[in-house]
């Protein structure tokens, strides 16, 4: 499994120059400028009239007269054109802001409102349609073949409904046989060694899963009939001594347990049993085994699975023995209101179940073995992006 790391950095800062921009400053009225030019004029006008002569002082001042006339009338014309361009200009403008700006930017506002608007309802409606396909999942096992078991185990798992598998009792007899169903392949180291199957163990009556105790398994191949690999593991439960009622699946009972633990674990939009972990088995109608710890329909999480004593390493007959650290009798206390020998067995495979690793390792033949000997089963659906062999 490929383990990426992120580095992350601290921000670095920029070191640019600094630029100070001033605003411009407001040009006052520079009254030397006009009294000056006030002054200048005053003095041509006085010096026309002392260089004409006094026949030609009044056709001055008429002449004087209509250029002050016709100056203000200019001024007067320009003033109301200026205003009038003005106007125009800014109305332009202001029209041109809206349609480019205002306008697809009041849309845009528009579309985000609305889009919020119907968040929750697409959201909603996602979640209908999750519901409806994983019920379509559940269904679809009714006949099971292998794969439509594959397809909802490899859905449960990606979702972390289940731990990577499913157990259920197998028989009429809660104490009897269990099988457990997975839907993976091995890998040796990062290399893949199959494609994705679909596993099952049978765990017989008076066993207890750990190493080397007696485990049945087969593979349901994709073009078969689950009575084949049904009838496949009863001659292997016979030949390794597993005789009796207690040690006979009934195929029937362990199927539909096994849609019912599907339809347990696989998230639905409202209602239902809601686990607070991924679900290794359930016990009995109202009890689970999940990463969480043992869990009651009504009560949630009884005993978390902090408080189970946990297996040590290695596994040998002394640790085994080791009441300090696996003690034999263990008891965090029953709930008020259940059954005591449904009690007994739901502590039993609790302790079972989340005592053992969550992937199973299967050494390779000879003498000795290392790393490179070790094949590891993966659950599909537990890696986002599995690597392939080389």
């Amino acid at each position: 499994m490929d383990v990426y790391f992120t580095r992350f950095e601290a921000p670095r800062r920029l070191r640019l120059p600094i630029v100070t921009v001033e605003e411009p400053k407001a040009q006052g009225i520079r009254w030397w400028l006009v009294l000056s030019c006030t002054a200048a004029g005053g003095v041509a006008i006085w010096v026309t009239f002392k260089i004409a002569g006094p026949d030609s002082r009044e056709d001055i001042a008429v002449a004087f007269m209509v250029e002050a006339a016709a100056a203000l009338f200019l001024l007067a014309f320009f003033f109301f054109l200026e205003r009038s361009f003005t106007t125009r200009v800014t109305s332009t403008v202001v029209r041109e802001v809206r349609d480019r700006v205002v306008a697809p930017l009041e849309a845009r506002v528009d579309n985000i409102a609305t889009e919020i608007a119907n968040l929750q309802r697409e959201v909603d409606v996602g979640l209908q349609e999750q519901t409806a396909r994983h019920h379509d999942l559940v269904m679809a096992l009714d006949p099971p073949t292998a794969g439509s078991v594959g397809a909802a185990l490899s859905e449960a798992t990606r979702l972390n409904a289940i731990a990577g598998q499913v157990t259920v009792q197998a028989n009429e007899d809660p104490h009897g046989i269990w099988v457990t169903f997975s839907y993976g392949a091995h890998f040796r180291g990062r290399d893949r060694l199959e494609d994705d199957q679909l596993l099952i163990q049978v765990w017989p009556l008076l066993t207890r899963r750990g190493p080397g105790l007696l485990l049945i398994e087969d593979f349901w191949g994709s073009g078969e009939q689950l009575s084949q690999v049904a009838l496949r593991l009863s001659d292997r439960l016979r030949k390794n001594g597993a005789r009796g009622a207690s040690n006979t699946p009934d195929w029937t009972v362990a199927m539909r347990n096994l849609q019912r633990s599907l339809d347990v674990a696989l998230p639905v939009e409202h209602g239902g049993w809601h686990l607070s972990g991924a679900l290794h088995e359930l016990v009995g109608e109202d009890w689970a085994i999940t990463t969480a710890g043992i869990e009651y329909r009504d009560l949630g999480v009884v005993v978390a699975v902090e408080a189970i004593p946990r297996r040590p390493f290695p596994f040998g007959r002394r640790a085994e023995t080791d009441e300090s650290t696996h003690p034999t009798e263990w008891d965090p206390g029953m709930p008020d209101g259940a059954d005591p020998d449904e009690w007994a067995l739901v502590l039993s495979r609790g302790r079972a179940a989340l005592e053992r690793p969550g992937y199973a390792l299967e050494a390779g033949t000879g003498l000795g073995w290392t790393s490179e000997s070790v094949r590891t089963w993966i659950p599909a659906g537990r890696m986002a992006k599995p690597p392939h062999a080389g």
